[in-house]
């Protein structure tokens, strides 16, 4: 007789292999749980990494202020800033322009501008309300086939000259290695600078500023006159209508492609303001190191190409009465160039004013080739875009066109040159005509 068999409950059929399950089910559990943990512990700890590494505010451009120092170079009137209101005065090393005018290596008149800084921050360093700079007289001279001019300047600034001497040889160094600087006959109060063994300055600090009286010695043209030429117009109609309220005539130099061209150009015909199409020229290194943006004419064009290139930039503004070249180192050099665009604008009517963006152009030759007028500009204003930097260059114009009868000037719509156009609107020579490059 078989055994009997115990009562009791079924054991499941599935039930070995549900304790397996079971076992390993728990360690990934306790596996998952403790990453996430781990995870929830560390992200934290890494956020503000994260911040840091993400996208940052850009950094602040080192351009000129709103509100520049006040002018050293003039006498100082009840509008200018006390010193205490003005910033301190910038290395030079952060004073490195940009290449607005494409100035090459070897372009010695913009050494002579790299002086002409290193002058200025000597004397914004000096400080005081009292400093008196004037242009005794401003002479075109050549440097190895280069023009610059030579400055004879007259500075006041009272008893210690030798902090000044310092700072001065110090921003030379740094701006214009390149150049020396010498006392006369062991004065120094008398001093000499050179660039290249070329003398470019000279600089006489007397310990009293007699009162200003007529020039005997320099020559004084009879009418001088004096154009002042604003590129690179087009984008900013605020700019525009702040030149247009001057109480005198700037020439307005357009950019055909710009957003607000056409606007711009109407609102020079609506005040009588004389009007330019700046046109794009082929700079060297076009287009990775210098770039001259759409519509530009460049060498490598047939006459074809090149002259519908032309015509394409006037029909955006066919009212200008002339032209001048933005950037253009390479195309005002290139005579083949150069005769095909002054042919036509010739044959249109319209002056072209060189821009001189390279000692090298050869805009003068074709001019006389072709019996058109030939229209240069002797001074840019901006190349150094500070306030006090500008009304330099504004003084030196107006004493080259005291002495030459005529001189052309050129800078741009940024703050520091509205505002120094604005501060020379009340101190400038009145015996000096500011008029339009068709009446010179």
């Amino acid at each position: 007789m078989p055994p009997k068999k115990r009562k009791g409950k079924k054991a499941p059929a599935g039930f070995p292999k549900f304790s397996l399950f079971r076992a390993l089910l728990w360690p990934c559990i306790i596996l998952v749980t403790g990453l996430s943990l781990f995870l929830a512990l560390r992200l934290p700890l890494r956020a503000p990494e994260s911040a840091r590494s993400g996208p940052q505010a850009p950094p602040v451009e080192r351009t000129a202020p709103a509100q520049p120092p006040a002018e050293p170079t003039v006498p100082t009137t009840p509008d200018a800033p006390a010193p205490s209101q003005e910033r301190s005065a910038p290395n030079p090393s952060e004073q490195a322009t940009a290449q607005v005018y494409e100035a090459q290596t070897d372009d010695f008149d913009t050494r002579v501008r790299n002086v002409d800084l290193a002058i200025l921050l000597a004397l914004e360093s000096a400080g005081g309300r009292d400093i008196v700079m004037r242009h005794k007289a401003v002479e075109a001279r050549v440097h190895n086939g280069q023009e610059f001019f030579y400055q004879n300047l007259t500075v006041s600034l009272g008893q210690d000259v030798f902090d000044f001497l310092a700072r001065l040889k110090q921003n030379i160094s740094q701006l214009e290695p390149q150049a020396s600087l010498a006392t006369v006959d062991g004065n120094p109060r008398d001093l000499e600078i050179s660039i290249l063994g070329e003398p470019t300055h000279h600089l006489f600090l007397p310990l009293t500023l007699p009162p200003e009286a007529p020039e005997t010695s320099e020559p004084v043209a009879a009418a001088p006159k004096l154009v002042i030429v604003i590129d690179d117009l087009g984008e900013s109609m605020a700019a525009a209508k702040r030149l247009a309220e001057l109480p005198f005539k700037v020439t307005f130099s357009v950019l055909p492609h710009n957003t607000k061209a056409r606007q711009v150009a109407g609102l020079a015909r609506q005040e009588g303001l004389e009007l330019l199409l700046h046109l794009p020229s082929e700079p060297d290194g076009y287009p990775k190191t210098a770039n001259s943006g759409p519509g530009t004419l460049r060498t490598n064009m047939s006459e074809a190409v090149l002259e519908r290139t032309l015509v394409d930039n006037l029909s955006r503004l066919p009212e200008v009465d002339g032209v001048n070249n933005h950037m253009g180192s390479k195309l005002t050099r290139d005579a083949k160039a150069m005769t095909v665009v002054l042919a036509h604008l010739k044959g249109r009517g319209k002056f072209f004013l060189d821009s001189l963006t390279t000692p090298k152009s050869c805009v003068r030759e074709v001019s006389k080739k072709l019996g058109m007028r030939y229209y240069r500009r002797h001074i840019f204003l901006d190349n150094s875009a500070t306030e006090h930097a500008i009304l330099l260059q504004l003084r030196k114009a107006e004493s080259l066109a005291k002495r030459t009868g005529v001189a052309v000037a050129i800078g741009h719509p940024y703050p520091a040159t509205l505002s120094a156009l604005e501060t020379w609107a009340r101190t400038r020579d009145k015996g000096v005509t500011i008029c339009a490059i068709k009446d010179i």
